[in-house]
């Protein structure tokens, strides 16, 4: 019988073998993820009826529907632009093409998974530290002030569309009242959170270095494996050169300030491509409301889905229903056709980034 140890070649073979088996097992998973979360969309449209929505969505004029796509297409560009200019701030500029790959590929893997615009920082910080001479914290601290200044739309575009919708509808208490506390206690809840992240951070920094430790010590003890990452004193450096990048990027006004432009200047994108979808459906509502039908679909990515795929449709056709002067159905039809110009077409356009970033490394390490 062949010693292993003495047999690199059926080493790596063995190793190969089981990159495929975990390969095909996440593959399976994402699947899994994907058929649930249709089913619950499945579900969705079938309790506002079948016959309804499909009858809203053949109303559509194709030519007015298709600037959602040209609208999602100048949200990516600017989204990458942000990318583009925080980056530079960590370390040296890239080439735009090279920064529009790692962005696709960071969105398609974002839009893959549930929860994925929390949980993939992680994976994408390796992605982008593979191409950028900086560390992985400096790389994780980028990705992740880049992703703030792209969500903070969000809160500002949200609060204008609010401001629009309250001062020129004046929607009833009746109508509003049993969202608002929920939707209020959220936001603050999460400005909570951003806040501690922030002023807190040695708390934060020991609490986590405390949790790895913990989950450390579990793996060696069920595995026997030493995790040398999970030490305390390595996730406490790793959150020391977090911090220190996410000065350094925040002491670059001129570079933060172009990234808030392009950041709320791709989110138009979105809300322009819901109102066009409105329109192609001869359905239009006004551009305030559609900033606010934007943001609170943010809330639909609570629900455990790729994408939150079931959850925003529904939050966005509840708003639009709620405010808006459009049947549940044709509401429900708004929203899936305005999910499939955004977050299927850029899952899509994701996807195939992905494979060609994976199967050309366009720019490979120095050392290599």
């Amino acid at each position: 019988m062949t010693d292993r140890r003495t047999d690199p070649g059926g080493a790596r073979e063995e190793h190969a073998q089981d990159s495929s088996q975990r390969g095909v097992g996440m593959q399976y998973r994402a699947l899994l993820a994907f058929g649930f979360a249709l089913f619950l969309l499945g579900i969705f449209v079938y309790a506002v009826g079948w016959d309804e929505v499909t009858a809203a969505i053949y109303r559509t004029t194709l030519s007015v529907y298709l600037w959602a796509f040209a609208a999602t297409v100048g949200t990516l560009a600017c989204r990458t632009l942000v990318w583009h200019r925080i980056l530079s701030i960590v370390d040296r500029p890239r080439p735009y093409w090279l920064v529009a790959g790692i962005f696709l590929t960071a969105t398609f893997t974002k839009y893959a998974v549930p929860y994925g615009q929390v949980a993939s920082g992680v994976g994408v910080a390796a992605v982008v530290s593979r191409y950028y001479d900086a560390a992985y914290e400096q790389g994780l601290a980028g990705v992740v002030s880049a992703d703030f200044l792209n969500y903070l739309p969000y809160y500002t575009f949200g609060a204008v569309g609010a401001g629009y919708v309250l001062v020129v509808h004046s929607p009833s208490l009746e109508t509003l009242g049993p969202y608002a506390l929920p939707i209020a206690a959220l936001v603050a809840a999460i400005a909570v959170v951003l806040g501690l992240l922030w002023s807190r951070r040695s708390l934060v920094a020991e609490g986590l270095a405390g949790a790895a430790g913990r989950i450390r010590g579990l793996i060696r003890r069920t595995t026997g494996r030493e995790v040398g990452f999970l030490r305390r004193e390595n996730v406490r450096r790793r959150f020391e050169g977090f911090y220190t990048t996410l000065d350094l990027v925040a002491t670059d006004r001129r570079g933060v300030g172009a990234g808030l432009v392009f950041a709320h200047l791709g989110w138009l994108g979105l809300a322009g491509a819901l109102y066009v979808t409105a329109l192609a459906m001869d359905a239009p509502i006004p551009i305030g409301m559609a900033f606010l039908a934007v943001a609170l679909s943010k809330f639909g990515f609570l629900v455990p889905t790729p994408g939150g795929v079931g959850g925003v449709e529904l939050a966005l056709a509840t708003v639009l229903y709620l405010l808006a002067p459009v049947g549940l159905a044709t509401a429900t039809a708004i929203a899936l056709l305005w999910r499939f110009a955004t977050y299927w077409f850029s899952l899509s356009v994701g996807g195939v980034t992905a494979i060609a970033v994976t199967l050309t490394d366009p720019v490979p390490p120095e050392d290599e």
